[in-house]
């Protein structure tokens, strides 16, 4: 936002905002996790699995309150960090001059509150496993036993038993996020509420205004039974004239179409209230395979910014997230068997930096995928992903959350894991928990 005001009026908002920001910082790391402050000392027990299918987890406290001093400490340190230029205009008295302009108290509320959070509670805020609707109660427990930011529903609740999940979200006082894939077609979660069409019928039927339209209605159903995040849409372009691994679950083999259409599921999305994530970066339509089966390689890097970069570059600003695909990028991958979403290159090098998607939450596909099971187990995936700059990590068996937990704080304790790589993670979470962040 460009000021209308003076250099020197700047400053003293900018003090003003630091003060809001020190109080909101108290607040929120005293009264976050489950309502209670509670020592990171203090020892976890472990609950059973309720059945074969059921998470075995081992609860651990969920923050722990920061001292005056230190919440002082780090909330200035984000105030003077974390700001963004403004121009002041041009006076007889002085020549254009820049001032710096401080982000809203809430977003340094969370970077400050996560800071002093335990090494495992940040953890369990980037680690969202799936639960299933049949068995939200279950979700629930390990939520509330692990301090989890969020889940991947993967069924819909039966009917009559939708508050299941209004209760799974109040588990934390700080709230729980909740994603899910709806893409419409074969890839809807949540049919019951609503069907929606294939990707491709709606590139090959549909117009843009219609298509928001569409999806917007459909966001304000899922978002009122308690959805937060969509996996969706699918912006990979199928190869030219078929529909290549992914069949119809692809708008277009048209980059413009693909990018067209994308920005109104986009825009629909965010009109109901729920954050749409773009997938599978750089680009899965005209890949060698379905990664859900095997590795597989993108094309050359070269035609990837010619075609499947395309829709990415036109929507880097359009308020989404990103899910990276397990794709290989010839010319690019720093590893032939790293996956992109393992891998530095493609998840902070090219998404963030030369495509523009610096601000996003960004998350992994899946972890079990075969792509990335074939050579590795979910909890080191997890933990390469994040290192990668990956913000969320993404699995379906929901009994391995504690196992991740294990290896992310045994990462960070022994140099694989930077300590401010997983905290600029969770803090990227904690802004979008209820509260706009104002709590973690």
């Amino acid at each position: 936002m460009r000021s209308r005001s003076g250099a020197p009026r700047a400053a003293g908002v900018a003090r003003g905002w630091a003060t809001v920001a020190l109080l909101a910082v108290s607040a929120a790391c005293a009264g976050s996790g489950d309502g209670a402050a509670v020592s990171p000392s203090v020892a976890a027990t472990r609950v059973p699995a309720p059945d074969a299918a059921g998470p075995a987890v081992a609860p651990m406290p969920t923050t722990a309150a920061a001292t005056t001093a230190a919440t002082a400490t780090t909330a200035a340190t984000a105030t003077t960090a974390a700001t963004t230029t403004t121009e002041a205009p041009t006076t007889t008295a002085a020549p254009p001059s820049t001032a710096s302009a401080p982000p809203p108290p809430t977003t340094i509320a969370a970077a400050a509150c996560v800071a002093a959070l335990p090494v495992r509670a940040q953890a369990g805020l980037v680690t969202w496993p799936a639960v299933y609707g049949d068995r939200l109660a279950q979700g629930a427990d390990v939520v509330r036993a692990l301090s989890l930011g969020g889940v991947v529903l993967m069924t819909a609740p039966p009917a009559g038993r939708e508050g299941e999940l209004a209760a799974l979200k109040a588990t934390l006082a700080r709230g729980v996020l909740v994603a899910t894939d709806e893409e419409g077609g074969v890839v809807q979660r949540l049919r019951p509420y609503g069907a929606l069409p294939s990707a491709r019928r709606v590139g090959d039927t549909m117009e843009p205004d219609a298509v928001e339209a569409m999806v917007a209605e459909h966001a304000r159903v899922i978002h009122d039974l308690g959805v937060d995040v969509v996996l969706g849409p699918v912006v990979d372009v199928s190869p030219p004239g078929t529909l290549g691994p992914l069949g119809d679950r692809t708008i277009s083999d048209d980059p413009a179409r693909v990018a067209e259409i994308g920005a109104a599921y986009v825009r629909g999305w965010l009109a109901g209230g729920v954050l749409p994530v773009l997938k599978h970066f750089p680009g899965h339509g005209a890949a060698s395979a379905d990664t859900h089966k095997s590795s597989a390689e993108t094309p050359s890097l070269d035609e990837l910014r010619a075609r499947d970069l395309v829709p990415y570059r036109e929507l880097a600003h359009a308020g989404a997230g990103v899910m990276v695909g397990h794709l290989l990028v010839p010319g690019l991958s720093a590893d032939p068997s790293l996956p992109g979403d393992l891998d530095p290159r493609v998840s902070t090098d090219l998404l963030r930096g030369e495509v523009g998607f610096d601000a996003a939450l960004v998350f992994s596909d899946a972890l079990e995928m075969r792509a990335v099971s074939l050579t590795r187990s979910v909890p080191d995936a997890a933990v390469a992903s994040l290192a990668a700059g990956i913000d969320v990590v993404v699995f379906t068996t929901t009994a391995q959350t504690a196992q991740v937990l294990d290896a992310v704080e045994a990462a960070v304790a022994d140099g694989r894991l930077a300590p401010e790589r997983l905290r600029d993670a969770a803090t990227r979470v904690a802004r979008r928990l209820p509260g706009a962040g104002a709590a973690c």
